[in-house]
């Protein structure tokens, strides 16, 4: 650089240097706002409801201290933090009230408040709930669907409202478990709700046993409902003593199969009751069978050939229960019938049929001089005839109350445990592979008994269950509602 040269610029310095102090200003640096803040780490599944915790880190290039906030991704955004040094780790918590996959970003700004931009996303999905409905009295859970709107109906019996009682229960939720309506039905006497399906025009239909109505001590209730849970129409089958409906189901002709248990058409102590109802619950026949087969139906399922499959509880001996396993054709007349179990104890809860033509059936056991009841899985081919059974158990007692086929050829099965989980009963969800071999299981409670009445695959999935908790001695319960991702959890 020559002389001249120098001499230019440090008379243009100097001239910059005269005009700030003519301003009365000093020449300062700009500010730089600070760098995007890490993407924030934390979980990648939870729980709606739970507080989940979820940390980023902030750089200022001017060593300005800096403030950090959490996008959520529900349409919820946290507060700025406190100030904290350049590079160091800002940690919130947040829980999520509704279920979907939620991309989590961060925001830095510095002492100055000039403000970063956004971080990349962290990916969180919320794909599980568990969720109670009750007050004072009892109140249960016993029947499950996932609806067309993505949400659920429950169908149980309530003391703590309605006409008096136990009444009906019929609970409406979103697709996170946040309650729509309920509807109770029901009058002076005892009324229970044990299996609800939406209908094919999008209402309701539930079975179940009322004191209240009809000609006996109980009948088979039959009620029907619009897509709000407004009573349709109600029915009542039954006569002088105690009949129930345990299970209905819509039909391909757009009635109604209902099962259950009868005394007042059977030898007593009673049998079981298959009763079809057509579109409007009027009944088209119905068939009673005793002592020699089932004698309570828990369970029915319209089969591929247009007849029916039942299963439920039989006595072989006075004073002995096995699982009975019934299928009639279209009219229900007997085809043929069976019973499972060894010299102990045995009842059937739920059946359905497999995608090979033959039957999966799951309910409980006392094996040979035991005290406590496991869980037994039964498969049979279309004739009946068992192909392979399995237990699962511990030291204490288990129930198998719902069963349902996988699309991957295994099954999944709801009921309850005292032998493992959080204390007391737990909920217990069994995962098995084609052939009944347990694939994973997961208990899922807490300190109160906690029992597992009806399982569905939701359409993520994952899985819904229904039944009840209570706390330990306590005569009361709250209707339970369970929603898991794929794996249970």
């Amino acid at each position: 650089m020559n002389r001249k040269t120098r001499v230019s610029r440090c008379l243009l310095v100097t001239g910059i240097l005269c005009l700030c102090l003519t301003l009365g200003t000093t020449c300062k640096k700009k500010d730089l706002p600070p760098n995007a803040p890490s993407i924030p780490s934390g979980p990648t599944s939870g729980r709606k409801g739970d507080s989940l915790r979820f940390s980023t880190v902030a750089e200022d290039p001017d060593g300005d201290s800096v403030a950090v906030r959490f996008d959520w991704g529900d349409s919820t955004m946290s507060d700025w933090s406190a100030l904290v040094p350049s590079r160091d780790s800002v940690v919130m918590t947040h829980a999520w009230q509704r279920l979907g996959s939620h991309s989590i970003t961060a925001q830095a700004r510095d002492e100055k408040e000039t403000a970063s931009v956004w971080s990349g996303g962290h990916q969180l999905t919320v794909a599980s709930f568990s969720v109670t409905f009750g007050g004072t009295g009892d109140d249960v859970g016993n029947s499950v669907q996932q609806t067309s709107d993505g949400g659920y109906i429950i169908a149980g019996y309530t003391t703590s409202k309605g006409a008096g009682g136990a009444d009906v229960w019929l609970i409406k939720t979103d697709e996170s478990g946040n309650e729509a309506w309920d509807r109770t039905f029901g009058g002076a006497g005892d009324d229970y709700g044990y299996s609800v399906q939406q209908t094919l025009d999008g209402g309701y239909i539930i079975a179940g046993s009322t004191n209240s109505y009809g000609v006996g001590y109980d009948d088979v209730w039959l009620i029907k409902t619009d897509a709000s849970g407004g009573q349709v129409w109600e029915r009542t089958f039954g006569a002088l003593y105690e009949d129930e409906g345990h299970s209905v189901q819509q039909t391909a002709d757009g009635g109604y199969i209902i099962a259950g248990h009868t005394d007042s058409y059977n030898s007593r102590p009673g049998g079981m009751w298959l009763v079809k109802a057509d579109s409007l619950g009027n009944e088209v026949w119905d068939k009673t069978f005793g002592r020699a087969g089932t004698d309570a139906g828990n369970s029915v399922q319209q089969t591929s050939d247009g007849g029916y499959v039942v299963a439920g509880s039989s006595v072989r001996v006075p004073g002995t229960d096995a699982i009975g396993l019934l299928k009639t054709d279209a009219s229900g007349n007997k085809t043929w019938d069976t019973t499972f179990g060894g010299a102990g104890w045995a009842w059937g809860y739920t059946v359905h049929q497999t995608s090979d033509g033959g039957y999966i059936v799951v309910g409980a056991t006392v094996l040979n001089g035991g005290l406590n009841e496991d869980v037994y899985l039964i498969k049979t081919d279309a004739a009946g005839n068992k192909v392979w059974d399995k237990t699962f158990g511990g030291v204490y007692g288990e129930l198998g109350e719902s069963v349902l086929a996988m699309p991957d050829g295994g099954y999944i099965i709801a009921g309850c445990t005292a032998s493992k989980g959080a204390g007391g009963a737990d909920v217990w969800l069994i995962k098995t592979d084609e052939s009944g071999n347990e694939v994973w299981d997961r208990t899922l409670g807490g300190e109160n008994n906690d029992d597992g009445h009806s399982v569905q695959q939701t359409s993520d999935g994952g899985y819904v269950i229904t039944g009840r908790t209570a706390a330990p001695f306590s005569a009361n319960a709250d209707v339970l509602l369970i929603k898991t991702d794929a794996d249970g959890n």
